[in-house]
């Protein structure tokens, strides 16, 4: 049983690329904390170099780990640290003054102390990190917990090295983290078993890097991210097979049955279908996702196709797919096919003329759709060729002659939307990126999916939502399970509530097993 779960932190818990704790991961801290389990940190930072990362990762945190195992910390209090022979630090120092190679150390009150070169030392980013007490200044004879070197050369590091072979330094690139003999991640899983009462057997710990091999190895279930290093992963028992940013770490602990997934039971599944039913990548739809739909509606599910589509540009999905839809949202909801019957919804005249108008005169093409489903382009572009690759058509170039529009597509970097935005009364607008997508009032492909919630009688947790894209937010966010496609644009990311393989990694048939949502196939 596990009772105890001890972290790295850099590219672990917290993620450079978005500078931030993914929200998977704070939701796998509280379900960790839930069930009783006790949360540690075990990283080569020391104390001082902490202050960058958010106070909501540490409000959940019960034991910090300093130094690569030297000193532990649990709230605010120190406790025993372990410290460096002084005679091996004069050493280390002496070859470093000789070489001109830059260091820190860290004394037994955590103070942190920098000499040399400032460049080397920064490297542009490292003190940003930093909090507390930092100084310039060089080693006096202190007693200190961690001696960290910059930039050494090959035959310089090497050398450094053999200074006490008995020591492992742990590597980034040629600067390195010099502990005390024997002092390393797996002495501070120790520590951790120490501090609260267990055994090893009873720890999980997670790391990416070369020095937490060890702790990986000494603990009860070892895990490594999806991107740790070689030897890492050969030390771990169970390997990320998705990033810390989609979820990874969350669902590694799922898979090992450390954490509960939340338990759902959809009535109704909705999805989009470019880049999330059909492939592009791959120009297919993949076989598990066709099997995972027929499996669904032979479960007597509801299922609901929702994609910004107009009616005419549905020609290349397959007829089998199309009649396997109880319902069908077009035009990011302006135009709804149920039980037969065709609903649709206006644009004012007044925001389409505007709208047309200012498109014409700065030269942006637009795509716009009538009540009869049939859209048009108001020129000849490059984006005919995208119609005809996406959707195995092109809609005839007409210019707008003020007929009654359902739904308008421009096409246009970011710099337009707040122009599009001044000239709509109360219309609905999403963003995709390389477009904006303007529909009547009320509607998007959240508000159209809610609408047909409701008309089924089905509350937000009797839907089970897929998407990819930035206009799909909103209906993941109204779903009770909104799934994210793994690749999907970050903003949909952002509103899920749990992100799947990339779609030519079966990622909707993946997320429908994740939640025992689908017996195999």
């Amino acid at each position: 049983m596990i009772k105890g779960a001890l972290f790295d932190v850099d590219d672990t818990l917290f993620s450079h690329e978005t500078e931030e704790v993914p929200r998977f991961t704070y939701k796998a801290l509280d379900k960790l904390r839930e069930k009783g389990i006790k949360i540690g940190i075990c990283t080569s930072r020391v104390a001082a170099e902490m202050g960058f990362f958010p106070k909501e990762l540490w409000d959940r945190v019960d034991c910090k780990i300093f130094g690569t195992g030297a000193i532990t910390m649990i709230e605010h209090k120190y406790y025993k640290a372990y410290t460096i022979d002084k005679q091996l630090v004069h050493k280390y120092i002496d070859y470093f003054k000789e070489h001109n190679i830059s260091y820190d150390y860290t004394d037994l009150n955590g103070d942190l102390f920098y000499w040399g070169n400032f460049e080397r030392i920064n490297n542009g980013t490292r003190l940003k990190y930093a909090t507390g007490n930092i100084m310039f200044k060089e080693y006096e004879d202190e007693e200190i917990t961690s001696l960290f070197f910059f930039e050494a050369s090959d035959e310089e590091y090497e050398y450094i090295q053999n200074i006490d072979p008995k020591i492992e330094i742990s590597r980034w690139g040629n600067s390195g983290n010099i502990c005390a003999h024997l002092v390393d991640k797996s002495f501070g899983v120790l520590k951790f078993c120490q501090m609260y009462g267990f055994t090893t057997d009873e720890i999980v710990a997670a790391g990416d890097g070369g020095n937490d091999d060890l702790m990986l190895e000494m603990a009860g279930i070892g895990i490594a991210t999806d991107d740790a290093k070689d030897n890492t992963k050969k030390a771990a028992d169970y390997i990320c097979t998705k990033s810390i940013e989609d979820g990874g770490l969350y669902d590694a602990l799922v898979d090992l049955k450390i954490i509960d997934e939340d338990e759902y039971d959809p009535k109704m599944y909705v999805f989009d279908y470019d880049s999330t039913l059909y492939d592009h990548s791959e120009e297919k739809m993949q076989e598990n996702t066709y099997k995972a739909l027929c499996e669904l509606k032979k479960m007597n599910k509801k299922l609901c196709l929702n994609t910004s589509r107009s009616y005419t540009e549905c020609v290349n999905i397959p007829d089998e797919i199309m009649k396997m839809m109880d319902v069908i949202i077009l035009s990011n909801g302006a135009y709804i096919i149920k039980d037969g019957k065709v609903e649709t919804t206006y644009l004012s005249d007044e925001t389409v003329n505007r709208l047309s108008d200012y498109f014409e005169n700065n030269g942006i093409t637009y795509r716009y759709v009538l009540d009869s489903g049939i859209g048009y382009l108001n020129q000849h572009s490059e984006k005919e060729e995208l119609f005809k690759r996406l959707y195995d058509m092109v809609p005839e170039i007409k210019k707008y002659e003020g007929e009654k529009v359902i739904s308008i597509l421009y096409y246009g970097d970011e710099s337009i939307n707040n122009e599009v935005r001044q000239l709509l009364d109360k219309e609905e607008l999403s963003i995709l990126g390389f477009a904006g997508e303007v529909s009547p009032e009320g509607l998007n492909k959240g508000l159209a999916m809610k609408k047909i919630m409701e008309e089924f009688g089905f509350e937000k947790k009797d839907v089970c939502a897929f998407g990819d894209g930035g206009n799909d937010v909103e209906m993941l966010r109204l779903a009770g399970l909104g799934i994210a496609m793994g690749n999907g644009r970050q903003s949909c990311k952002d509103g899920a509530d749990y992100i799947t393989y990339d779609i030519s990694d079966d990622g909707l048939y993946r997320a429908l097993k994740h939640f025992n949502l689908l017996e195999e196939l």
